[in-house]
This record gives structure tokens, sequence and C-alpha cells, in this order.
């Protein structure tokens, strides 16, 4: 037992209630308060990232969901483009990950951790494409494809905004 675990002589706690004694305070805190905040929501207003970087990603998400939605509408045209329904999809998939990366700005030299997760991402969507050409009705393969493209991209807007 140690000493935080003895018991208050009574005498000792009624002396600690006597000082509990509510206070009003000696001025109105609020208007100090509020021009203190002003400030840091200015602030806060001027350090915002730009809205487009989401706005593409959002349009690579619907461009995804438009390509699920007509995959079965119309044969494609382009001969790249294989005959299998998932692994046409997974083409469309590439070549609109690749026309986003294109519509980001040039990036300066990363940092080796962010550079070593961007070769990372790109070397595991090149062993998905590849088990995609041995298993092309893998919808697992599919979404984990879609995955990696979405954090390569997410890695590659970091880059460039950061």
């Amino acid at each position: 037992m140690n000493d935080h675990d003895t018991p208050l002589p009574d005498a000792l706690r009624w002396q600690l209630r006597a000082l509990r004694q509510p206070r009003e305070p000696e001025r109105d805190l609020w208007p100090g308060i509020a021009a203190r905040l002003t400030p840091q929501a200015q602030a806060a207003a001027v350090r915002r990232r730009p809205q487009w970087p989401f706005a593409l990603a959002a349009t690579l998400a619907i461009a995804a969901a438009g390509a699920w939605f007509w995959r079965d509408a119309a044969p494609v045209a382009t001969p790249a483009l294989a005959e299998a329904p998932l692994q046409r999809e997974a083409d469309m998939l590439t070549l609109q990950y690749q026309a986003a990366l294109r519509q980001l700005p040039p990036a300066e030299a990363s940092a080796p951790p962010l550079r070593q997760a961007m070769d990372e991402l790109d070397r595991s969507a090149s062993l998905i494409r590849g088990a995609l050409q041995r298993d092309p009705d893998s919808p697992l393969l599919l979404q984990q494809l879609r995955r990696t493209y979405t954090q390569r991209l997410a890695l590659a807007q970091r880059q460039v905004y950061s």
C-alpha cells in the first residue's frame, strides 16, 4: 500500500470541501476568445489545399464506374484491349490511370520513402496485370488493381502538391 491509497482523515476532507466555492469570472471571457480564434480561422483558410486533385480522383472513380457499367455494351475497337470482360475492364482502368497521371503537373524530386512506395506500387500493378493475364476472370485481381492504382495516384498527388 502506497501513500496515495491511504484514506484522508475526516478533518482534512472537510477542510478540502470547504475550499470548493463557486466563483464567477471577473469579466466576460468570450470576446477575448473570439478575437484569438478569428486570426487562426483566417490562417487555416489560407493554408487550404487545392480542391482539384480530389476532383481528379473523383473523375477517375466515375470513369471506372462507367467502364464497369458499360463493359458489355459494345465491343471496344482498340486492338490492344483483350476479349475477356474483366481483362477489358483492367485495360480500360490502366488507360484511365495513365491519363490521370499525365494530367498531373510535373513533380520535383521526391523523398526516398515516397519514391520507394511509388516504385513498389508500380511493381505491384505490373504483377497484378500479369496475374490477370493468367486468370482473366478474377474479380479479386481487378479490385486489387483498382486499389493499387488509386493508392499510386494518391501518392503522385501528394508528391506534386506537398
